[in-house]
């Protein structure tokens, strides 16, 4: 009876690793398919973004300037599409940094158990205890300012996150039977947590990382805007806005068209990673049954 339990929950377990990689090379061509198009993207750029021209400042939308121009004579369309550019690459960046080092961490925390597991999860809630941009921007502020400063400062925020879901999630995983079947046959601790825990839980990753990707991008918007992103100049969605701001009142599609980017772009993003997150849990019921 033992050998046929063992037997069902190792083809079981292999089929969710088999799922659980094709789920994530999906996901992967998914996002690779939004880097390309983002890189892209600048080829259609009508106009130079960094180029002012005073004669045509606050000019109204034409088939030359098709959102019209900001207060120094820039195309603000052409300044969306490199906007584009430049935040999706670095919230990408913070994502994939981040997700790296919490995974690793909470797993390690998740199977080691004990003192360690204790010691990294409460320094974990010590950070979730303040406000996230606010850590954002005193990191920020003490490395100063730059697109890199801001990257640093997020990873360094947002890696808890990750840290904690992936312990959460190997502590359940690891008391069912399939990981108790691999650890009476000796498998290594190193290679459960790779080949039997990590295929169950990536869909919370997906959509942690799709909310983590929106969270991305309204913060290094937010600390653009309050002066701790990007140098002045830079085509960054938050800039624009603060850019702006003063001209809100008689122009106010050079606030719109940076801030309904921001939220198209957060609404898609997640929407995708419910989508991600749920198609995985019914195909991971269905095999399990």
């Amino acid at each position: 009876m033992t050998g046929v339990s063992v037997n069902r929950l190792s083809f079981t377990g292999g089929k969710l690793v088999h799922f659980g990689r094709r789920v994530f090379r999906g996901y992967a061509l998914v996002m690779l398919g939004v880097i390309l198009a983002v890189l892209l993207l600048p080829l259609i750029a009508p106009n130079d973004p960094y180029q002012a021209q005073f004669l045509y400042r606050l000019k109204a939308p034409s088939w030359a300037y098709p959102l019209g121009t900001d207060a120094l004579g820039r195309c603000v369309l052409s300044r969306l599409i490199y906007g584009a550019q430049l935040t999706t690459a670095s919230a990408l960046l913070v994502v994939i940094c981040a997700s790296a080092l919490g995974s690793l961490i909470g797993a390690f925390a998740g199977m080691a158990g004990g003192l360690i597991d204790r010691l990294l999860m409460r320094f974990c809630e010590g950070m979730s205890v303040f406000p996230a941009l606010a850590i954002c921007m005193i990191i920020a502020g003490i490395l100063g300012l730059g697109l890199k400063a801001v990257i640093i400062a997020l990873i360094a925020v947002h890696w808890t996150e990750y840290a904690r879901v992936v312990r959460n999630a190997v502590i359940v995983e690891r008391s069912k039977p399939y990981v108790m079947a691999a650890v009476a046959l000796g498998a290594r601790r190193r290679r459960i947590t790779r080949r039997h825990i990590f295929p169950n839980i990536i869909g919370p990753l997906l959509t942690l990382a799709a909310y983590s990707m929106s969270w991305a991008i309204l913060s290094f918007a937010g600390l653009s805007f309050l002066g701790l992103g990007v140098e002045p100049g830079t085509p960054e969605w938050g800039l624009m806005i603060a850019e702006s701001r003063n001209y809100l009142r008689d122009y106010p599609r050079l606030v719109l068209a940076p801030g309904l980017t921001i939220a198209a772009f957060v609404v898609s993003i997640n929407l995708l990673g419910d989508l991600l997150g749920d198609r995985f849990r019914l195909r991971q019921i269905n095999y399990l049954h």
